[in-house]
């Protein structure tokens, strides 16, 4: 069987009866530590990982962008035409527009492409499918008609415009920076302008990651996955910031009184797991397993109890905390697993001792689908043209 670049080519070859100029590739990413941080100035641990988008991709001379994706229906835009377009929320065409809009306006040049894509990362499962496509679209742009010389933040930092403005979902920019850089990227966010990206080697070489997709999908989710930041920014405020980060679990618990139950939890998450991104980062310089383990474990209860996005309402079956609590069993508790992405829905992150993985890609197919179970591995780089 091909593999992905040849099928991609071999569609390109048969749509418009020449060969694509290149073929681009933007891996997802998965969330190691850091859950809802990153729009209140916060700290994250990331990783880009080999679920990608492919697509083969050949230059126009106008400004018409002709998309088509392997198994979703085509599109066509003409990038004459900036604005943001109502009909265009929630879709793949006004990323594309507004990723335009962004490089515009900070002095660099878009235009059209023929591109068919095909992809292997799970859809609306929290592995950032649509920030891969935003950072694909942005590398495109960049290699076509900005000899490649755009910095990786502003790439970044286009998509996120273009997620919050176009297609809108007022997201951070977390997503972004875990497709973007590639390897594993430990992010501050406190000058949210300038954020501090360092990429960290993982040392425990018998430790697995494995993404299990529990089925559901982030997309009518929107509404609930925006309370959180709203949570955050109304705690900030009743403490007299702008964003958490600006003030202390100290300040928080002293202002308890005057916010609700959801703020004053989903805030004190933020606090606790900035400590747990720290407390992981020395785990890993220091090749601290437990102490690994532990804090994504930790992770994990604090999205049950505080952040309170491990499931939607009161339905626990097929939620991911249902998932969680599965994947520690089938572990016997040796390894860890928390939520990955937004929550509420979607896909989770394990981190898998090598004595188990095989049994536990066995029995968490059994209950959700072999092909939702899937071992990750580290990419090595952000979008690039192969």
């Amino acid at each position: 069987m091909p593999d992905i670049k040849e099928r991609v080519s071999q569609l390109f070859k048969e749509k418009f009866e020449k060969e694509p100029q290149e073929i681009f590739s933007c891996g997802g990413r998965f969330e190691i530590l850091g859950n809802h941080t990153d729009h209140n100035h916060g700290l994250c641990l990331a990783a880009t990982c080999n679920l990608s988008i492919t697509a083969a991709v050949s230059r126009r001379d106008d400004n018409i962008i002709h998309f088509e994706s392997v198994g979703y229906s085509p599109f066509e835009i003409n990038l004459d035409e900036l604005d943001v377009k109502e009909e265009e929320k929630n879709s793949s065409p006004g990323l594309a527009r507004g990723i335009a809009f962004y490089l515009k306006e900070h002095g660099y040049k878009y235009g059209g492409f023929n591109a068919i894509s095909e992809s292997t990362i799970f859809p609306g499962a929290g592995v950032s499918s649509s920030a891969a496509f935003e950072l694909l679209v942005a590398e495109i742009y960049n290699y076509f008609y900005n000899h490649d010389r755009i910095e990786k933040m502003v790439l970044c930092k286009a998509g996120q415009y273009a997620e919050n403005n176009y297609f809108g979902k007022k997201s951070g920019l977390l997503d972004q920076i875990g497709v973007g850089y590639g390897n594993i990227v430990a992010i501050d966010f406190k000058d949210i302008e300038k954020p501090v990206v360092e990429q960290v080697k993982f040392p425990f070489e018998h430790l697995h990651f494995v993404i299990v997709n529990t089925g559901g999908s982030h997309a009518e989710l929107s509404d609930l996955y925006s309370a959180i930041p709203q949570d955050m920014y109304n705690a900030a405020k009743i403490m007299g910031h702008n964003f958490l980060r600006e003030g202390t679990l100290e300040e928080l618990e002293e202002k308890v009184h005057d916010m609700s139950v959801m703020e004053f939890k989903r805030a004190l998450h933020f606090y606790q797991e900035n400590k747990r991104v720290e407390l992981a980062l020395q785990a890993i310089r220091e090749q601290d397993e437990e102490t690994f383990l532990s804090c994504i474990n930790e992770s994990c209860i604090s999205s049950t109890n505080n952040l309170r996005n491990m499931m939607v309402g009161d339905k626990r079956e097929g939620s991911p905390l249902e998932a969680c609590e599965l994947a520690l069993k089938v572990m016997e508790g040796h390894g860890a697993a928390k939520i990955n992405g937004g929550g509420f829905a979607g896909s989770i992150i394990c981190v898998v001792p090598t004595d188990f993985l095989e049994t536990f890609i066995t029995q968490m197919g059994d209950k959700y689908g072999i092909d939702n179970v899937k071992e990750v591995f580290v990419r090595k780089t952000g979008p690039i043209a192969e």
